[in-house]
């Protein structure tokens, strides 16, 4: 690939991921959360009974930062805290049932967004298209961390 057709290939990519974070943060914006309160609540939808600490080490934030966004959920009613069986210390966060149908609202617009970006292609291509798309991402990630070894 010449340096013309790898410079407006990777403005595309950043073209397509830009719209992408807009498209999704303007859905989140309707549904009254911030894209770091809809992750959070995706985890404990997948993971419910987990802790801050979970959350913390899942985002790659710091204990302070996962606390207050857990406690943003809470106040928003999408979360419930329990204490812990196992230590008194800490409370379980589990979703509560708007938390539940906020998720599936958030599914529901991630679903909206791929039909979008698959329209037009065959199957074959859709799957092509994912397996690329995996595969650069993989490149891309394994550079990242040669970088910081």
């Amino acid at each position: 690939m010449n340096y013309e057709d790898a410079h407006q290939l990777g403005r595309l990519i950043l073209k397509l991921a830009n719209t992408l974070i807009k498209n999704r943060n303007r859905h989140l914006e309707a549904l009254g959360l911030t894209t770091s309160q809809a992750d959070s609540l995706q985890y404990f939808l997948a993971n419910p009974k987990s802790t801050v600490t979970d959350l913390k080490d899942y985002l790659e934030i710091t204990h302070q930062t996962a606390r207050g966004l857990v406690q943003r959920i809470e106040e928003k009613g999408l979360v419930s805290l329990t204490p812990s069986v196992v230590d008194g210390r800490c409370r379980s966060i589990s979703p509560t049932e708007n938390g539940k149908d906020l998720g599936v609202k958030m599914a529901h617009n991630r679903e909206m967004t791929v039909l979008r970006l698959l329209s037009g292609m065959t199957e074959e291509e859709q799957e092509t298209f994912y397996r690329l798309l995996k595969m650069a991402y993989e490149n891309i990630k394994n550079e990242e961390k040669e970088m910081l070894s």
